[in-house]
């Protein structure tokens, strides 16, 4: 009779593979490592575009400090606060005045633009009046800029659930581009008009309109083509602020007619989740 006790076996056993399974298993294995090189590379350059948001901000401020104190210097000149101007002081002083505003929205853009590649833009959407905010606006720059800005607003106020200052930036950006490009003399018309689901304001002039070179590039940062000197990227950020909202831009454009790009807005922006 046998006591009763405990054995212990050692033993060792092989799995046969078939070459399939084998070549599954090595396939898997190249995709984490190629997954795990994509997450590390998606984490330098967002590392590195945040970088540069940072610079972008840093030189965007010391770019519009002094920027500003000219212009309000320039300002103050024009209201004759020091003394009376003549005739070609004043246009002296328009010039410093106009092209003190250019280098100061052309700072800002290169400071949004830097911003929306390294995804640090947010909406702050809250309830706003979108005739008032256009009427502000269109106001403003009438004083920037010598040619004539008609504003079509007439109506009740029309609420939006809009991120103001965004919205306000593409007014003045394609106010801007328009007059611009629209050359001496041109008349620009900003016009709102209401949807069922959604709001159009177009912004249209007079003058040359753009070639298919240009109509191509309208939308590429420092594209090529353009009669005037520019960065391009004042309609670069424009498309991608209406994008946020939800909405679409449209170009209509032919030499020597004019160009007219309209802009429509939902009420409500429902896709704010994805925008941080």
């Amino acid at each position: 009779m046998l006591d009763s006790a405990t054995w212990w076996v050692l033993a060792a056993a092989t799995v046969a593979l078939g070459a399939s399974a084998i070549a599954g298993w090595a396939r898997a294995r190249t995709l984490r490592r190629r997954l795990e090189a994509s997450r590390h590379e998606a984490e330098r350059l967002r590392s590195l575009a945040q970088a540069r948001a940072s610079r972008s901000s840093v030189l965007s401020h010391e770019i519009r400090t002094p920027l500003a104190l000219v212009k309000g210097a320039a300002e103050l000149l024009a209201e004759q606060t020091p003394g009376p101007l003549n005739d070609r002081q004043r246009q002296f002083v328009d010039t410093i005045t106009q092209n003190c505003q250019s280098m100061i929205a052309m700072a800002e853009d290169l400071l949004i633009t830097a911003r929306l590649e390294a995804q640090l833009f947010e909406l702050h959407v809250e309830r706003t009046d979108l005739r008032a905010l256009v009427r502000q606006t269109v106001r403003e720059m009438r004083r920037v800029h010598p040619g004539r800005i008609l504003l079509d607003s007439r109506g009740a106020p029309l609420w939006l659930d809009i991120d103001r200052n965004l919205i306000r930036q593409v007014i003045w950006n394609l106010v801007n581009n328009a007059a611009r490009h629209g050359g001496e003399g041109v008349v620009i018309v900003v016009r709102i008009t209401e949807g069922d689901h959604d709001v159009l304001v177009s912004v249209s002039d007079d003058g040359p309109g753009m070639t298919p070179e240009e109509r191509e590039n309208l939308f590429v940062p420092f594209g090529v083509g353009a009669r005037t000197s520019g960065t391009g990227l004042g309609m670069v950020i424009t498309r991608e602020i209406v994008d946020l909202h939800g909405g679409r831009i449209f170009v209509d454009t032919a030499a020597r007619v004019g160009t007219v790009v309209l802009l429509s807005l939902p009420r409500t922006v429902q896709s704010a989740e994805r925008l941080a």
